[in-house]
């Protein structure tokens, strides 16, 4: 029978009911080893320092939150078309497309990291005087920092998650990088349309400004040449001109009325009407109402005036969920680990047992 059992199994196949047997027998050292993984599964889960994570979610602005950027750029185009030339084109309406996308660019940028890791992460570091510690904190951020932006054209969520160990400074810090990414977005925005409200707001006081300038300028020649013609109506004694003079007279062709109103005839009215001409253009304090082309530049000016462009009145995103700070933390996953831990202590005690039991095979 023991022949025949030889025969059966031979020397170097491995015999998996007594391979069962072996390992049964060396169940407590199996235990032990699980038991012991499963501690220090259990010490790394409990004593690591945990780490919590803030997210923010965000949504295209809606079309009320651009009303106001529109409407200023609808007034740099048609409604004040001719206040520089005829042809400028003013700025482009904006469309919530359009304006996320801008937001998207500087949630993604360089730019905005930099400087949120200068003004809020790097200072809040226990060690960053050296350019290597520098280094270190800049990787730790990138680490610790996830942009995930919309991959398909129906899709528009986008959202920034920050990790840390405190889960109110995360919150905030998640919270204020992408206000960063909107006051950004909003000033590069504003920045264009700025500039063409401001060229045609000064181009309209320049206009008016001339107008102005000129129009008194021929109210101080108007006076002059009545105080002319009044010395020389004082001269001769010419009071008024006679009755049915045809100085007077309408569609009279017998004089030159043109010569009169310029001056070389003008002491043919007398001096009373002279005299009262030049007391009403003295006493004229302003001269706009003899300016056709003021009205129309007034009500332009108006209109460039009205424009509001305080940056709170642009919306470049929606807040669909602020950052809170959150109450569990994400690592370590307690569970898992200890779940890993009984996994692999198992197969450290099973791989332990059948490299002892080879070991006596050899022997």
């Amino acid at each position: 029978m023991a022949h025949n059992a030889h025969t059966r199994y031979p020397h170097d196949e491995i015999d998996l009911r007594q391979l069962a047997q072996i390992l049964w027998a060396s169940k407590i050292l199996i235990i032990a080893v699980t038991l012991v993984t499963i501690g220090v599964a259990a010490a790394y889960a409990f004593l690591s320092k945990p780490i919590y994570e803030a997210t923010v979610q965000t949504l295209p602005p809606t079309a009320s939150g651009l009303v106001s950027y529109n409407i200023a750029s609808q007034l740099t185009g048609d409604a004040i078309r001719g206040t520089v030339t005829d042809t400028a084109p003013g700025i482009e309406p904006l469309t919530p497309s359009g304006t996320y996308k801008v937001f998207l660019r500087y949630l993604n940028s360089s730019t905005i990291r930099q400087e949120f890791f200068e003004k809020y992460y790097l200072p809040a570091q226990e060690e960053r005087e050296t350019e290597g510690d520098k280094q270190q904190a800049w990787k730790r951020l990138d680490s610790e920092l996830t942009i995930t932006l919309p991959q398909k054209a129906d899709e528009y969520e986008a959202s920034l998650s920050l990790e840390g160990g405190n889960p109110q400074t995360i919150a905030q810090w998640a919270n204020t990088y992408v206000d960063l990414a909107i006051q950004a977005a909003r000033k590069d925005l504003l920045n264009g349309l700025t500039g063409e409200v401001e060229i045609r707001r000064q181009s309209i006081a320049n206009q008016i400004t001339a107008l102005r300038q000129v129009a008194a300028t021929i109210r101080k020649d108007r006076i002059k040449r009545l105080a002319d013609a009044l010395a020389i109506a004082e001269a001769i004694g010419l009071e008024a001109p006679p009755v049915g003079s045809p100085l007077i007279a309408i569609g009279s062709t017998s004089l030159n009325t043109e010569n009169i109103d310029n001056g070389s005839l003008l002491y043919l009215r007398g001096t009373k009407a002279l005299r009262s001409e030049l007391q009403q253009l003295k006493a004229r304090k302003t001269d706009d109402a003899y300016i056709p082309e003021l009205p129309d530049l007034l009500k332009k000016q108006n209109l460039i005036q009205s424009i509001n462009l305080n940056p709170k009145l642009l919306s470049v995103a929606a807040i669909d969920r602020r950052a809170v700070a959150p109450e569990d933390p994400v690592k370590p996953q307690k569970t898992l680990i200890l779940l890993l831990g009984l996994v692999l202590g198992g197969m450290i005690g099973l791989l332990t047992a059948s490299i002892r039991w080879m070991l006596k095979m050899q022997q």
